[in-house]
């Protein structure tokens, strides 16, 4: 069982920008079930993934206006596109442990627009905050939110951490999982 991090500011670093976010949702960071065909790691095996803690705020300015996020079931549509980080080498999760392999999983962060998400069922995770705060959420152990090894027929079944606001500015997110 391998423990990764991504984060929408680390992933700057392979051409990926945070988004202004608007009054809408729009996607921070994702992980997802790997299939076969879109896994090039070398790792095979189709894993789960846990997401257990997850930290959120804002880089920008402070002001007194709110923000909302949650995590919500998506089935991941494509892996390109409107995706500015979507990470097909699978190595740009940061393991927890240098001695874990890159995960075995997709993973996006960044998303210009919602075309190649779709919302499955309602929120699993939510929480409006002030602009002015960061927040942080540790699952309790055995309170992890969970997506399914497989992928469906039509895109990979994951896990998305999305952000909205009466704010105009860029968030961060960050999110730690672990495979099995």
């Amino acid at each position: 069982m391998a423990n990764y991090s991504i984060t929408n500011s680390t992933v700057a670093s392979v051409g990926s920008s945070q988004q202004t976010i608007a009054g809408t949702y729009k996607t921070i960071c994702a992980t997802a079930a790997s299939t076969i065909s879109n896994n090039t790691s070398g790792n095979l095996g189709l894993r789960r993934g846990k997401i257990y803690d997850i930290l959120v705020g804002t880089d920008a300015a402070p002001g007194d206006t709110y923000l909302e996020y949650d995590v919500c079931r998506a089935t991941i549509l494509t892996v390109a596109g409107t995706w500015l980080g979507a990470l097909s080498s699978f190595s740009s999760a940061i393991a927890l442990d240098p001695a874990d392999g890159p995960c075995n999983g997709m993973i996006f962060a960044n998303s210009t627009a919602e075309t190649n998400i779709a919302q499955v069922g309602p929120d699993i995770w939510y929480v409006g905050v002030n602009q002015r705060a960061s927040y942080r959420w540790v699952a309790a152990p055995g309170s992890e939110l969970v997506h399914p090894a497989v992928s469906s027929g039509t895109g990979s079944n994951g896990l998305a951490l999305r952000a909205r606001g009466s704010y105009t500015g860029t968030v961060t997110g960050n999110i730690l999982w672990q495979e099995q």
